[in-house]
C-alpha cells in the first residue's frame, strides 16, 4: 500500500496557536481586521445599527472574540472586562461590570446581516487570493457539517426542535448546519442552517441548497458522509472536480480498469430514483459514470497511521498518487 508522509511545515503548524496569540491581544483584537465602517454598512441594510457604548461594532467584536474562547472567558462578564480594557487603551469611558445592556445589545444582532458580513470578508478574501495558494490552480472547498444547542425557548423549539430521544422540558434546541470552506483562505463561503431532523434535513439535503455556490473548476473535498451517486453526479454537471473519503465496504481493486496498487477506474449506475427528486431530474443524470478510486496510508509523526479510501472524479486526467500527496498533507490526515 502507498504510504504518505507529512510534508515538514504542515507538520509544526498549528491553526490553535495561531489563533491563541491573536486572542491574546488586549481589548477586542477583531477591530484589527474588521473595519467599524464596514460593519455600520451591513448592518444599516439590515434596520440594526447600535449606537453608545454598545455600538454595533464593539458588540460584534465582543462576540466575536467570547465565541472563539472557552472556559470563564467565554462568560459574558469576560467580553464585559474586554470591552472595558478596549475603552481605557483608547482613553474612552468605560462602561460597568453590568452584563445586562451587553447581552441585550448582542440579542440584537440579526442573523442575516451576520451572514451577509461573513459571506463578504469571504468574498473580498477570495478576491485577493494568489495563484500558489490554489491546489493546481484549482479552488479547494472543503464542506462539513455540525450541530449546535441553543437556549430553550418556545420559539427556538419550534424552528429547531429538540432530539427526539430526550423529553419535553429536559433538553434544548438543537439545529444542523452544513458549512462550505475555502482551502486557500480559510474563509467561510457558504452555509445553511436547518432543524437537526426530520423529512430533508440531513447534511446531503443541506448541501444541495448551496450547489449554486460552486463554479467549474472547483474542487470538492468531504468526507465519507458525502460519497453517494446523487451529489458526485451534480457536481459533475457543473464541471466540479470531486474528492470524497469512500464509505466503508469491501472494495476489490482487481475489478474495473486497474491504475496501479490499489488504485483503479469504476463505474457507479444510476440506482433508483429517490423520493425528494423530480422525474426531470432524473433523468438528467448520467446512467453511469467512471470514478478513480484508490487507497493509501497517512503517516504522522506521534500519530497512529490512519488508512484513506479516496473516490475522485476529475474532468481531466491527475495522477492518483499525486491527488493522495496534496490532499492527506493539506489535512495531516
Amino acid at each position: 500500500m502507498v504510504s504518505i508522509p507529512p510534508r515538514r511545515s504542515q507538520a509544526n503548524f498549528s491553526f490553535g496557536d495561531s489563533i491563541k496569540a491573536f486572542l491574546l491581544q488586549p481589548g477586542l483584537p477583531f477591530a484589527s481586521i474588521l473595519c467599524e465602517q464596514h460593519i455600520r454598512n451591513v448592518f444599516r441594510k439590515h434596520g440594526c445599527t447600535m449606537n453608545g457604548i454598545y455600538s454595533t461594532a464593539i458588540v460584534l467584536w465582543a462576540f466575536m472574540s467570547q465565541i472563539m474562547r472557552d472556559g470563564k472567558e467565554a462568560a459574558c462578564q469576560s467580553a464585559v472586562a474586554r470591552i472595558t480594557a478596549f475603552f481605557t487603551l483608547h482613553g474612552k469611558s468605560a462602561p460597568g461590570a453590568d452584563t445586562g445592556n451587553y447581552c441585550r445589545a448582542r440579542a440584537k444582532l440579526p442573523e442575516d446581516a451576520l451572514k451577509e458580513l461573513c459571506l463578504g470578508v469571504a468574498s473580498e478574501a477570495e478576491a485577493k487570493v494568489e495563484s500558489k495558494w490554489l491546489w493546481k490552480s484549482m479552488h479547494a472547498k472543503l464542506i462539513d457539517g455540525f450541530t449546535f444547542k441553543m437556549p430553550d425557548t418556545r420559539k427556538n423549539q419550534k424552528e429547531y426542535p429538540q432530539h427526539t430521544a430526550q423529553k419535553p422540558g429536559i433538553g434544548f434546541p438543537i439545529a444542523r448546519v452544513l458549512a462550505v470552506m475555502s482551502l486557500a483562505t480559510g474563509c467561510l463561503l457558504d452555509a445553511t442552517v436547518g432543524p437537526f431532523s426530520g423529512k430533508e434535513t440531513g447534511e446531503t439535503s443541506l448541501l444541495r441548497r448551496l450547489l449554486k455556490g460552486f463554479s467549474a473548476g472547483d474542487i470538492v473535498i468531504a468526507d465519507r458522509f458525502f460519497c453517494n451517486y446523487w451529489l458526485i453526479a451534480m457536481f459533475m454537471k457543473l464541471n466540479v472536480h470531486v474528492c470524497f473519503r469512500r464509505k466503508k465496504g469491501h472494495t476489490d481493486f482487481r475489478t474495473g480498469k486497474r491504475l496501479g496498487k490499489q488504485d483503479h477506474l469504476i463505474q457507479w449506475y444510476r440506482p433508483a430514483r429517490p423520493a425528494w427528486m423530480s422525474h426531470e431530474m432524473y433523468q438528467s443524470l448520467p446512467l453511469v459514470i467512471e470514478l478513480r478510486e484508490l487507497r493509501y496510508t497517512v503517516e504522522a509523526p506521534g500519530r497512529k497511521s490512519g488508512r484513506v479510501h479516496l473516490r475522485l472524479w476529475f474532468k481531466a486526467s491527475t495522477p492518483g498518487l499525486m491527488l493522495a500527496n496534496s490532499v492527506a498533507t493539506a489535512f495531516a490526515l
